[in-house]
């Protein structure tokens, strides 16, 4: 009986070891691919997301799965039924722990030698432990792949001193406007978002010089004007010397163009209908002035009055 007892619990042991081999491969599989696209979001869609906090979970996975396989109940009785499946040997083993008394002695012994004559099968690791290899080195390649709203940027020395130039200009601002701030923080790692905030910082600036008519105000706002057109010029012309999208304006921008365009628009209107009621009073003035009948193609040409 301790003979075989003995038999039992090494075997008992090299199966829960590898089922929490097992349990570790297949979960460790499932974390690198929701590592895979978690790179995947982060750095193709541009959502940020808290790298350590995802990093510790994706890892803490696999290792709790594993823990929770180790302490899962596996008895001896449960490894001589495990045994007689996958053995073959019809119960033997199973029955033999049961029975005690009588021919409890000739089933063990029976037991014992079929176990040690069968020999035991090559472990099967899970199907996701094939896969864990190539998931692993997809991960290393888009940890290794620049971002695409990066690409080119981070070794390039005349775009890095643009951005420290401009940075010190907003920084130099950021006192004025908490937006001036904003995009001080954004340049370094997010240029476009830096550069849409100085255009609807642009915008903002255009439509109150518009509004303040010339008063004293014209011109601390016309100069910060011209420093925030020049770093959102500036900022522009790097990102598309590196081939980096350039967004298109924000809705502030794009409807004070559309302001200005109706007040251009509205001007041109009341300028031509002064010049049309101008030349209809120089039309009616002239018709009240008598002239001799054989200069009346000339003055009806030249006061647009064709017959």
């Amino acid at each position: 009986m301790d003979d075989l007892l003995h038999k039992l619990a090494a075997h008992r042991r090299r199966i829960k070891v590898a089922r929490v081999a097992d349990a570790a491969l297949r979960w460790g599989f499932y974390a690198s691919v929701a590592a895979c696209l978690a790179v995947l979001v982060s750095k193709f869609a541009g959502v940020a997301l808290p790298t350590a906090v995802a990093a510790a979970a994706l890892a803490a996975l696999p290792v709790a799965m594993a823990l929770r396989e180790g302490i899962r109940s596996f008895s001896i009785r449960d490894c001589a039924i495990h045994l007689d499946r996958h053995l073959g040997l019809d119960e033997r083993l199973s029955t033999a722990l049961e029975t005690v008394d009588g021919m409890g002695p000739l089933l063990r012994a029976d037991a014992r030698g079929a176990l040690e004559r069968s020999p035991l099968p090559r472990h099967a690791f899970p199907r996701e432990s094939k896969l864990l290899a190539g998931s692993a080195l997809l991960l290393a390649a888009l940890l290794a792949i620049p971002s695409p709203d990066r690409s080119g940027a981070a070794g390039d020395p005349a775009f890095q001193e643009v951005t420290a130039t401009e940075l010190q200009r907003l920084e130099s601002l950021a006192n004025v406007d908490v937006q001036f701030k904003e995009a001080a923080e954004a340049l370094p790692d997010h240029p476009e978002q830096a550069l849409a905030i100085l255009e609807e910082k642009r915008a903002e600036l255009m439509a109150k010089l518009l509004e303040s008519g010339g008063d004293a105000s014209a011109a601390e706002t016309r100069k910060l004007l011209e420093q925030v057109t020049a770093s959102s010029a500036a900022i522009s012309a790097e990102l598309r010397r590196l081939g980096r999208t350039v967004h298109a304006p924000p809705p502030a921008v794009a409807k004070a163009k559309l302001q200005r365009q109706k007040a251009v628009e509205q001007e041109a209107v009341l300028a031509s209908a002064a010049v049309a009621s101008s030349g209809a009073s120089r039309v009616a003035s002239a018709a009240s002035v008598p002239w001799n009948p054989r200069y009346e193609p000339i003055i009806r040409r030249y006061f647009g009055r064709e017959p």
